[in-house]
């Protein structure tokens, strides 16, 4: 029998190599929590390693033992295990508060028995609902409920985007084709958002779609102007020249 806190600070030896790699510094388990997975080591100038349980030689009161050095490997990325659950708090399903953890003792094989709370109870591994970062959900004893129903849904995420804003343009007259095409296009922006351009100096004539003027070079931006270049669709052209 084994127990979490036994492991932890734990040195680990090498056999063939004679030599220390690292003290044990974390405990990761499965996501269910039914196996103890792997150890986190501090090693040498503080760099971190991963020894999977798989390659551990013998547990001993004062040390760990492996065969050689290559049992462990450097920690290049966050674990995909779950982090041992010494001081997580213990509910129930039903929302009761049983405890805290501190202890949780394993079997030979690296496999998880019990949990022990602070109040000198114990729970089963086998009425272990779902375990998180800082909580542990337990069935309760008088029902069983099966928490993969309440696994959240998987629904594709919907954007919504604003219409394509168009331009309206009025027939042309053919007889008068000497004369400029109207167009009205429709706000594309609440002038209330460039507002503070009010006040500044635009550095370039900004025209409409009929070659008018809209805001000549060194004009002032007033209300009346930023009205007519956002009809027009000029807003952004008018920040790009404003000081």
């Amino acid at each position: 029998m084994y127990y979490c806190n036994d492991f932890l600070s734990l040195s680990v030896l090498s056999l063939y190599e004679g030599e220390l790699l690292g003290v044990v510094d974390k405990l990761y388990f499965d996501k269910k929590m039914k196996k103890l997975i792997e150890l986190e080591l501090i090693g040498e100038n503080d760099t971190r390693l991963i020894l999977p349980t798989k390659n551990i030689y013998h547990v001993g009161k004062n040390a760990i033992t492996v065969k050689n050095n290559q049992a462990v490997s450097l920690k290049v990325e966050e674990s995909e295990f779950a982090l041992c659950p010494i001081d997580s708090k213990a509910y129930t399903i039903k929302g009761e508060y049983l405890g805290m953890i501190k202890e949780i003792s394993l079997n030979e094989k690296y496999l998880t028995d019990k949990f022990s709370l602070d109040n000198n109870t114990t729970l089963d591994v086998k009425n272990l609902a779902s375990c998180g970062k800082n909580t542990i959900i337990f069935y309760d004893t008088s029902e069983k409920i099966n928490i993969n129903k309440f696994t959240p849904q998987k629904t594709p995420k919907t954007f919504k985007s604003e219409p394509a804003q168009t331009a309206n343009i009025l027939p042309i007259d053919e007889s008068e084709t000497s004369q400029a095409v109207q167009i009205e296009t429709k706000p594309k922006t609440n002038t209330q958002n460039a507002e503070f351009l009010i006040g500044r100096i635009c550095t370039k004539d900004i025209f409409n779609f009929n070659n008018e003027l809209l805001i000549k070079a060194h004009g002032v931006v007033n209300k009346k102007n930023l009205k007519e270049i956002n009809k027009f669709g000029k807003l952004r052209e008018l920040m790009l020249y404003c000081k």
